[in-house]
């Protein structure tokens, strides 16, 4: 696959036809797409979560979405964009997203406690999402299961730990995962492409020498950054809404300010840890 293919090579039946001649995959891989979603808005809660188990049938809510950008022209964080790539992983390979991420990705990096379940089945020690609500009897937790989709994908609502993903970056900084031209790729940003704080699938921080993503999701907060100047690397996961932020905060604030305390860098603090 070459990254400036156009949508439309790998699928045709894309919903629409003008936008998937326009839109290449460097785009859906560094959010310049102009696809944006959200994929678990209002089209998502009218139905049954039953009805979304497989890629095509997320693909669903994709149908009627139009460009609110030209491709390449704007940054704007796509769910959607995610989504379709898994699409073309399935169409590329002949297998299912999910198959295909077990055996090239989560086995050759050791991680045995991650994947996409499905949340209506029995998933032994798996973590429940909270958020604090209030009502007229005062404070309480809510859960998240009613809002969550039945089954992740590529876009949102994969299960991991800290150790699993703590395996992902050593797997792919000793480029067991891919070659080193591959890896570079990845964790450069794409300027060229209106993307000068995103390589593909990473946030970047150059300055700092930093690479990560965070996860949000109604209680879900979670942040994975790969120090690459200095070798270190941090994990956070939380089951709570925006649990991540404080721990966070702490921990890149004695990596890159050690003498400052807690005082980040503001450009850092923004893209990072918010």
């Amino acid at each position: 696959m070459d990254k400036g293919d156009q949508l439309s090579k790998y699928i045709p039946e894309f919903p629409n036809k003008e936008a998937s001649e326009k839109i290449r995959i460097k785009h859906l891989l560094t959010h310049t797409s102009g696809l944006l979603g959200p994929l678990f808005g209002r089209k998502f809660n009218r139905f049954s979560k039953e009805m979304f188990r497989t890629i095509d049938s997320l693909m669903g809510l994709a149908k009627g979405e139009e460009l609110v950008f030209e491709p390449g022209t704007g940054w704007k964080y796509s769910n959607t964009g995610f989504l379709v790539l898994g699409k073309v992983v399935e169409t590329i390979t002949g297998r299912s997203y999910y198959d295909y991420a077990s055996e090239n990705i989560y086995r050759p990096a050791g991680m045995a406690n991650t994947d996409c379940y499905h949340l209506d089945r029995a998933n032994p020690n798996l973590a429940i999402g909270y958020e604090k609500a209030a009502s007229h009897e005062g404070i309480y937790y809510k859960n998240n299961l009613f809002r969550h989709v039945i089954r992740g994908g590529p876009a949102a609502g994969g299960y991991s730990t800290v150790e699993d993903l703590l395996k992902f970056d050593q797997a792919l900084r000793t480029y067991k995962l891919g070659a080193k031209e591959s890896v570079d790729l990845l964790l450069a940003p794409k300027p060229e492409l209106n993307s000068p704080e995103y390589g593909f699938g990473f946030f970047i921080e150059q300055q700092w020498q930093v690479a990560g993503h965070p996860g949000t999701f109604p209680g879900v907060s979670s942040q994975l950054l790969m120090f690459l100047g200095t070798g270190h690397t941090f994990v956070v996961l939380s089951n709570y809404s925006r649990g991540r932020e404080p721990v966070v905060n702490k921990l890149a604030s004695l990596i890159l300010e050690p003498e400052r305390g807690s005082q980040l860098p503001p450009e850092f603090r923004k893209r990072f840890t918010n």
